[in-house]
């Protein structure tokens, strides 16, 4: 499935009245095609193994997120003490949670355009960063929640599936959030700020806090104050370097956010070990959200 979710992001950092600043044009698309050649492919190690035996994979015709803030930061971010420089593509919202906020809603499976105005934090001057270069080690991206439609195989068109308590079914397409599916793999993750992924500053991918503990701001969660919601770790990410432009000149940032939802769906007999009964459990593939990609090129 090749479709494309374009978000022209444009930002002008170039006082009129300052000579001495360059401009700098954000762009970014969201996608679920790949942006890497590494390919996922259906191995043991790929499957679960609590579940009974493995159906099928599905992929969903609709994939969007609820996104609370996704962006750049060069180093932990504390607020009593900080100097982190902060890029972000939406600012987060920390006196109320904007489940219902469509300007927050993006498509990464249809062709639609929105416009989003990027956030720069840190040590700033007449607009922009007063770093000439930034090392921006952590790619983060924080979605509120993940909506889905799949078709489901037909032979599941008059069996009522009991896993699921607030997904609906309408022609055979199951339409879900993601925290059904998620608590099956991780039963202590929180419906709310579910999903708190953390790229970079690590050399494996793993989640932090599986059992719902607290975790202060660190390494493992650069830019949070004390949380219990669930983090996530990746290494799949190369550090994006930030250089400013010169006097008058323009560079134009080309920024991609991937995820793949190719067989992101498993589907398994359950308990009873039989394929397409009621007790068949459907959740995401391991490790998920290595299929999660940003990539942000300057030129």
């Amino acid at each position: 499935m090749k479709t494309l979710f374009y978000i022209l992001l444009t930002i002008v950092l170039l006082s009129s009245c300052k000579k001495e600043s360059g401009t700098v044009i954000y762009k970014i698309n969201f996608t679920t095609d790949k942006i890497t050649s590494k390919s996922l492919k259906l191995e043991t190690d790929n499957l679960y193994t609590q579940f009974g035996d493995y159906i099928t994979s599905l992929t969903p015709s609709k994939f969007t997120a609820s996104i609370w803030t996704v962006g750049y930061v060069d180093t932990v971010f504390s607020h009593s003490n900080n100097d982190a420089q902060m890029l972000q593509y939406m600012e987060q919202n920390s006196e109320k949670l904007p489940f219902d906020d469509l300007s927050r809603i993006v498509d990464f499976s249809e062709n639609k355009t929105v416009t989003f105005n990027p956030i720069l934090y840190g040590r700033m001057k007449d607009g922009q960063f007063v770093d000439k270069q930034i090392n921006f080690t952590y790619f983060y991206f924080m979605p509120i929640y993940f909506y889905q439609e799949v078709q489901l195989p037909a032979e599941y068109k008059n069996v009522q599936l009991n896993m699921f308590t607030s997904a609906s079914v309408n022609n055979n397409v199951l339409k879900v959030r993601h925290i059904e599916m998620l608590n099956k793999i991780l039963p202590n993750a929180k419906t709310i700020h579910a999903f708190n992924f953390f790229f970079g500053n690590t050399d494996s991918t793993f989640v932090v806090n599986p059992n719902g503990e607290t975790v202060l701001t660190s390494e493992n969660n650069p830019i949070s104050d004390a949380t219990n919601d669930l983090i996530i770790r990746s290494n799949k990410y190369t550090n994006m370097i930030y250089n400013a432009p010169l006097s008058g000149e323009t560079i134009v940032m080309n920024g991609v956010l991937s995820f793949d939802s190719k067989d992101l769906i498993q589907v398994y007999a359950g308990a009873d070990n039989v394929p397409y009964t009621s007790d068949d459990i459907f959740v995401y593939a391991p490790k998920f959200w290595e299929r999660i990609n940003s990539r942000l090129d300057i030129i």
